[in-house]
């Protein structure tokens, strides 16, 4: 598309081992996800765009700057590609506490031309890091860990945020507090940024596109969405995790149920979910297995669900073994999934355009942040 900035440009040919690696990848989209089963060369990607894997051909372009180029012996090495690296294992300097840790990047911060000391109070700010500056790493919960780490990384002034399953080393707890922090990094740093996950809906929540690798080769590239949904990836997307994701405003809060607006105005398009520690008038982040959600042809009455919303289907498709409704409930809401038999789309006669009723529980709903 004219006016549209590449900002990855990625043409790569590699061996190690017995993953042979054979990428290529042309995109305009600045939070690019990669989505894999173990040994689909997901970290090994990583790696190469770090320059620390030797690649046998190939370029790599990120934001107009030319990082390899096998056909004109370029190579940038590592340290000059300006990137900002957050492993697994975290692999923070243990005899540094937590300022010294984001102190670790200021050398290339400044190299790079960066502002170092107005880059440090945005990451604290960012990643509310102030209680923890004086702590040492051994005085850290895993998910301070995480974020320090994220901070570091982001400390030096990065031109491309390379992470690794962010989350994964975390139990759903952590999770659910460290997922807004990568939220925020999306929003507040305006820089290329790739995660690898094998969580599909942490990919949904973060990325703009998806590269879907296997055996070294990336099969498919889409947005989210698309991708998990199609009859190639649904089955072994919704294995991993992948729900519908949904985000609203908590209106009302009581012990056990907290009232959720999607539409963004106070009760316009409200549904319950089970109680959360957010704040009234705080965004909370949630999530509905695509088998927990009814359909009803009719507004139902006299049940114990307490969700009910009314949707138009966009479109109904297979998925392997299974079909899937899609539905709109308004243009600012994403649209549901919902899976259904075959037996059901006949017997309702499903399709485009049909006027639905979406139904479930309040208790089928999680929370991914809040």
């Amino acid at each position: 598309m004219k006016g549209v900035k590449t900002i990855f440009n990625i043409s790569l040919k590699a061996r190690f081992g017995s993953l042979k690696l054979v990428l290529g990848y042309k995109g305009s989209k600045r939070v690019l996800g990669v989505f894999g089963v173990s040994g689909a060369g997901k970290t090994t990607f990583l790696e190469c765009l770090a320059g620390l894997r030797k690649v046998m051909s190939g370029q790599i372009t990120v934001a107009g700057e030319i990082w390899l180029d096998t056909d004109t012996s370029c190579f940038v090495p590592t340290e000059k590609r300006h990137i900002g690296y957050v492993p697994q294992d975290h692999l923070l300097f243990p005899h540094k506490n937590v300022l010294g840790n984001l102190e670790a990047g200021k050398a290339r911060a400044v190299q790079g031309g960066q502002d170092f000391q107005g880059i440090l109070k945005k990451v604290v700010a960012v990643l509310e890091l102030e209680p923890l500056l004086d702590r040492s790493i051994d005085q850290l919960s895993g998910g301070e860990r995480q974020r320090v780490s994220l901070g570091r990384a982001l400390c030096s002034g990065p031109k491309l945020l390379l992470l690794d399953e962010p989350l994964a080393s975390l139990d759903l707890l952590l999770r659910r507090k460290i997922l807004p922090f990568l939220i925020r990094i999306k929003e507040a740093f305006e820089l290329p940024i790739v995660v690898v996950s094998h969580n599909p809906t942490e990919l949904q929540v973060l990325c703009d596109e998806v590269l879907i690798l296997e055996n070294g080769r990336n099969v498919m590239t889409g947005s989210p969405n698309e991708l998990f949904t199609s009859d190639s990836l649904f089955d072994v997307a919704k294995e991993h995790g992948f729900e519908n994701v949904f985000s609203g405003t908590i209106i009302e809060k009581s012990d056990q149920v907290d009232g959720l607006s999607l539409s963004g105005k106070d009760g316009d398009l409200c549904i319950q979910i089970p109680a959360t520690d957010a704040l009234l008038g705080e965004r909370v982040l949630a999530s509905i297995g695509f088998e927990n959600v009814l359909i009803g042809l009719d507004q139902p009455r006299g049940l114990s669900a307490r969700n009910c919303l009314s949707a138009t289907i966009s479109r109904v498709e297979n998925a392997g073994t299974r079909w899937l409704v899609h539905a709109v409930v308004v243009d600012a809401v994403p649209e549901f999934v919902v899976e259904v038999t075959y037996d059901a789309i006949e017997a309702l006669q499903l399709e485009s355009g049909a006027r639905i009723y979406l139904v479930f529980k309040t208790s089928s709903v999680s929370t991914l942040t809040g």
